[in-house]
């Protein structure tokens, strides 16, 4: 896989539930019920892991789009030029499965690899999803076997939660991706990290699937050692996003974006995937 574009801030956003609801939470907001139900209709259960939401925004209507395959570039609208973040074929395949399924994701059930949307359980991007997600619950829940000696920003030791009182399941979307032009060349301007952790209630979905407790989730608090493992996420998030843990998902993610972005346009779908292959 290519990743051949250099590194654009993302913003982390602390939030409970759902991106959705960013804007002005903090950790101790309660996560509102709309908001898990929102991800059950979505996903059929509460992920345990990480997904891939939203389409790109900031890029002009599409008219025209066709693609060099030597410099696997993106050229839009005959002038504009957009740098494939992934391989030419790592792009067909993810444009086809969000023409199938919007989805894109993986979660863990009973320590079991399972992915959302039409990719497959040892696909690239699964294992590199898998990857963060693994390095992700290291972090904020300050599991030492998750990170090995992998130095984190500012030498920071994630705190861990003594006598945790609620179950919770850590959720986290790679969303919000925006793009800018400048010169006539379009690039990642940035993209947003949501960290949702959500009480956990003992029923699952027929398939062993997490669901969420709406009565606990009226009465839930974060964690300290949690709020304090993902504030350091959070102010470091520059660094973190840096990390290899992190850099493919984010291309993954950005790939995604862009492909949703041409499949809801007036492109001929078909056409432009011959072009690609």
């Amino acid at each position: 896989m290519r990743w051949n574009k250099p590194f654009m801030f993302c913003t982390l956003l602390l939030v409970l539930v759902s991106a959705r609801w960013a804007a002005g939470e903090t950790a101790a907001a309660k996560p509102p019920a709309e908001a898990a139900q929102r991800i059950v209709e979505t996903y059929k259960d509460v992920p345990k892991g990480v997904v891939l939401e939203g389409s790109a925004s900031g890029i002009e209507a599409l008219e025209t789009l066709t693609y060099d395959k030597e410099k696997n570039t993106f050229v839009l609208n005959g002038k504009a030029t957009y740098a494939n973040p992934v391989s030419r074929k790592d792009f067909a395949r993810i444009f086809k499965a969000v023409r199938k399924d919007d989805r894109l994701g993986v979660t863990l059930v009973n320590g079991e690899l399972r992915t959302y949307g039409d990719i497959g359980g040892d696909s690239q991007i699964a294992k590199d999803l898998s990857e963060t997600d693994r390095f992700l619950g290291g972090v904020i829940y300050g599991i030492d076997r998750l990170l090995g000696d992998v130095k984190l920003p500012g030498n920071y030791k994630p705190q861990k939660a003594e006598n945790r009182s609620v179950a919770v399941v850590a959720f986290s979307s790679f969303t919000e991706f925006t793009f800018e032009k400048k010169d006539l060349v379009y690039s990642r301007a940035g993209c947003g990290l949501s960290i949702m952790l959500i009480p956990l209630a003992d029923k699952k979905t027929s398939s062993g699937g997490h669901l969420p407790d709406e009565d606990k989730m009226k009465t839930y608090e974060m964690e300290k050692a949690d709020k304090a493992n993902i504030d350091h996420l959070k102010s470091y998030q520059a660094d973190y996003f840096k990390m290899p843990q992190f850099e493919k998902t984010v291309a993954w993610g950005e790939a995604a974006a862009f492909a949703r972005f041409v499949r809801d346009s007036k492109i001929d779908a078909e056409e432009f995937l011959k072009s690609i292959k």
